[in-house]
């Protein structure tokens, strides 16, 4: 397990090793959560993202939705003025 040292900045600030932010993906305005344990604190990365909504932010549910918006800009979408009409149409 890597360890570190580092300073605690006149503005409270610490300045995370390079290392550790490569490992665990670490970008500018990212959150961290910190939790104090029997042996100090222990930082890990936060995620923010309501667990109920986790499945739109996966890899496969974003593409699906890029798919979408550019299904929508370059008009392969129909609007229908009923359920019939839709299905009318998808029997087609």
């Amino acid at each position: 397990m890597a360890r570190a040292i580092v300073k605690v900045q006149k503005n409270k600030n610490i300045t995370l090793p390079m290392w550790l932010i490569s490992r665990f993906h670490v970008q500018i305005g990212d959150f961290v959560r910190l939790e104090e344990t029997k042996d100090g604190v222990l930082m890990k990365p936060a995620k923010l993202i309501d667990p109920s909504q986790a499945y739109f932010w996966s890899k496969e549910w974003q593409a699906g939705e890029r798919e979408a918006e550019e299904d929508v800009r370059k008009g392969r979408v129909k609007g229908f003025k009923s359920v019939k009409d839709l299905m009318t149409d998808l029997h087609r």
